[in-house]
């Protein structure tokens, strides 16, 4: 189940709350939801992929991936919400399985490491765990959530399954140094398997509201009752609370590109530390990023600045400031 609901906020002015991230093509020339499709659809038939994503996006999700099955929200409602949507869809038709649920606008590889990942945690699942994977900071991101460690649960070739004991959102940069020399703490992916029955049970233990509302919509048709539902992430509504947590360690290379920073991890920089992209350039440049979409961009003597410009608008703040863009769209 790919999660394709995003609004469009951190990736500003390029991404539109009617085109939000996964449609980018920044990396690799590709759009993201593209790349996530394209990353499972070896291991999972087409009949064993589905996108839930609400119903402003129906169409232009539909021009992207063509026939691919979808469930459509009728408003957005996070990711509790949209996974106990998915979930009771699925049992209805199906009854009890295993999901794996991941966002449609990260950047994985290789990707054999991360389908063996997913196996050890179809495992997992079978066994009652609600599984999340882990990645291995290599740097002490304020950006992300973190996943701390506890006892061992098992092992496969490639992969490490912990107890999950506890999770911190976006710390400080102290707090995020700390984690990082500990070795006790992993980034937290948002990608999660799990079986059906075991996390519908979770949701309407830990999140009830949630549950009889979105059971309400999918038994009796009414969208009024979708409408007020709860908007709660998975992560704190359920994993956060529940004692079935299990975090795989995985052994794969993960960004969620969550800003315009991560164009530093992908796109070389000039001897000054700039990455200039499209039709942009300056004088007395340094430590910036600049970006233009078919506009010519031209900078004088500025330092530590990201810069961007396309038709849909121009941005224009401190490095330091990337991760608050959406305090702009409040």
């Amino acid at each position: 189940m790919i999660l394709a609901g995003g609004r469009g906020e951190r990736f500003w002015p390029l991404s539109q709350p009617d085109f939000p991230k996964q449609f980018l093509t920044i990396f690799d020339n590709r759009p993201l939801i593209i790349q996530t499709l394209e990353r499972v659809a070896s291991h999972f038939k087409k009949n064993e992929r589905l996108l839930i994503i609400p119903k402003e996006l129906k169409g232009l999700t539909k021009k992207y991936v063509g026939n691919e099955h979808m469930i459509v929200e009728p408003v957005r409602r996070n990711t509790a919400p949209a996974i106990c949507l998915a979930a009771m869809v699925l049992r209805k038709k199906y009854g009890d399985g295993v999901m794996h649920v991941m966002p449609a606008d990260h950047l994985i590889s290789p990707k054999g490491a991360f389908l063996s990942a997913l196996k050890y945690g179809q495992k997992l699942a079978r066994d009652g765990y609600l599984v999340t994977y882990g990645i291995k900071p290599t740097r002490p991101e304020t950006g992300y959530g973190y996943i701390r460690i506890g006892s061992k649960v098992g092992s496969s070739r490639k992969n490490v399954a912990y107890k999950g004991a506890g999770f911190t959102e976006k710390p400080n940069v102290t707090k995020a140094k700390k984690y990082v020399r500990s070795k006790r703490y992993l980034w937290n992916s948002g990608i999660f398997t799990f079986g059906i029955e075991t996390m519908l049970e979770e949701i309407k233990n830990f999140v009830p509201d949630i549950y009889d509302g979105v059971w309400k919509f999918v038994s009796r048709g009414k969208l009024g009752y979708f409408h007020r539902v709860p908007n709660i992430s998975i992560d704190y509504g359920v994993m956060e609370r529940s004692s079935r947590l299990c975090v795989v360690q995985g052994d794969f290379r993960w960004d969620d590109v969550g800003t315009w920073l991560a164009l530093e991890r992908y796109f070389s920089k000039d001897n000054k530390g700039n990455i200039l992209i499209g039709d942009a350039r300056g004088i007395g440049l340094k430590d910036s990023i600049m970006y233009s979409q078919d506009i010519p961009l031209r900078a004088y003597d500025i330092e530590g600045l990201i810069v961007v410009v396309s038709q849909h608008g121009v941005l224009v703040c401190k490095k330091e400031r990337a991760q608050e863009l959406k305090k702009l769209f409040k």
